[in-house]
Parts: C-alpha cells; sequence; structure tokens
C-alpha cells in the first residue's frame, strides 16, 4: 500500500482567492478530486486534459481511504489531507488542473502494515459513528442521499450521558471485531462534515438555479492508545477502515508505535 500527504494552501488572506480551502469545505469534492489519482487507462489516453463532462462512475471502486487533519482549533492555518491506497497514485495527473490547491508537492511513502498480538500502538481515527434503525432509511456513502432500504442513523446520546463515553463505547465494539481493543481513548473534536452534489439535468428546476443534494455526516476525531489482539482482524482493518461514510473521509485508522 501507499501513504500521501497533502498539504492543501488554505490561504491567508480573506481578501484573495482561496481555492484549497473552498475545495475542502465539501467533501463530496475531495472525494471526486483524489478519485483522480487513481485514473483508468483509457481515462488517461482519451481525456488526458480532463475536459470531457464529469462522469459519477469515476467515483466507483476506487482504492483509497482519506482524511482531512486540520487543527482542531478551526483557525485555518493548517489543512493536510492524509490518503492511504492499495495502488500507487498519479498526484501530478490529480491536480494538473487545480495546483493552487496544495502549498506543497504531495509527499508518498510505501505501506506495509504488518502489527503482532499485543503491540500497543497510538492511533488517530476520524469516525462517523452511526446506528443501524429499520424505521429509517440509510445514507448512501458517496452522496449523501437516503436509499430506499437505508438503516443508518447518527449515533446519539441522553442527557444523562456525554458523547465522549457514548462514542468510545460505540468504538470498543467496533474494535472487538477489528483485531484490537482501546487502552486510551479521547473525543479531540466533535463536529459535523458537509457535502454537496449538483442534481443531474432532469432533477434541475426551470429557472435554471442550479439544485444541489445536501449531505451531513456526524464527525468524532478520536486519538489514544490501542493494543492488537487479532494480527489478521487488525492488519484488514488498516486496509479497509472502520465505520461507515469511508468516501466521505472517515474511518482511515493510523497507528505509530510506540
Amino acid at each position: 500500500m501507499y501513504l500521501s500527504q497533502l498539504l492543501v494552501d488554505t490561504g491567508g488572506n480573506p481578501d484573495r482567492p482561496r481555492p484549497g480551502r473552498m475545495w475542502i469545505g465539501n467533501a463530496y469534492n475531495i472525494h471526486r478530486r483524489l478519485s483522480m489519482a487513481f485514473p483508468r487507462y483509457e481515462t488517461l489516453l482519451n481525456d488526458p486534459d480532463s475536459l470531457k463532462p464529469f462522469n459519477p462512475a469515476m467515483l466507483e471502486d476506487r482504492p483509497f481511504l482519506f482524511r482531512l487533519d486540520n487543527n482542531v482549533s478551526d483557525d485555518g492555518q493548517r489543512a493536510i489531507i492524509i490518503v492511504q491506497s492499495s495502488l500507487k497514485p498519479n498526484w501530478d495527473w490529480c491536480f494538473h488542473n487545480a495546483p493552487d490547491f496544495l502549498a506543497a508537492p504531495p509527499q508518498m511513502k510505501n505501506y506495509d502494515p504488518d502489527y503482532q498480538s499485543g503491540e500497543t500502538l497510538r492511533y488517530r481515527i476520524k469516525l462517523n459513528p452511526t446506528i443501524k434503525s429499520s424505521s429509517q432509511k440509510s445514507i448512501n456513502a458517496i452522496t449523501g442521499e437516503a436509499g430506499k432500504n437505508s438503516k443508518r442513523l447518527a449515533l446519539t446520546w441522553d442527557k444523562d450521558s456525554d458523547p465522549e463515553t457514548a462514542i468510545n463505547i460505540w468504538f470498543a465494539k467496533k474494535a472487538e471485531s477489528s483485531g484490537f481493543k482501546l487502552i486510551q481513548s479521547k473525543l479531540i473534536q466533535l463536529s459535523w462534515v458537509y457535502g454537496s452534489k449538483m442534481k443531474a439535468a432532469d432533477e434541475q428546476n426551470e429557472a435554471g438555479k442550479v439544485q444541489h443534494h445536501k449531505m451531513k455526516f456526524r464527525s468524532a476525531l478520536l486519538e489514544g492508545i490501542l493494543e492488537v489482539t487479532d494480527p489478521s482482524s487488525f492488519n484488514r482493518c488498516i486496509c479497509d477502515g472502520i465505520g461507515s461514510a469511508k468516501s466521505m473521509g472517515f474511518g482511515l485508522l493510523t497507528v505509530l508505535r510506540l
């Protein structure tokens, strides 16, 4: 696998254009752009300058996870995107028509996770904590739209509890089936991630105003220490991610040996 780091140019002057900041404000557009790092051969051959109309099929079966790591104080001075992929990304082609998005060339390295039982690791993960409900519709991970057989709701907690406790209980259950247990877990940031996708031509109104599907995902950024209990399951969860809405920047578990 490969790990990449993208330093986004968020811009420090509100009176000047800040395309990088605008880009990361829409989770759908982040995923759409990053998908371009894994172009099909026919795309490179037939549309080298990305001039053809966007095809939503380009977003399907893209072998990567990502996480937007901006500083939790939200002062906008730093924004980094971590990308983990099973294929080597073509960052030159990905940003060839949007060079102003980045403040520096992408950094990339090989990544071969091979962790052993009993290892303790420091981790960071941004989760979309959800629960299933037979009375509700699930959310499409790419479009954010409700599906006919959807069954996912954002995790909630009652007045006698607190978000950190509720989310850590939820995450601990995920850990059990993912080959690790939590030693320490701290909720660093609780927020919402937003996105929007332009509706298809037949869904636009006659007035000519462009219509969009709005998306909203609960976001919980966690850091702490974990212990590997089942290496096979753990290494698989590193590759596959944890939880829902992975295409919107959730589920990437990054770890460091202590």
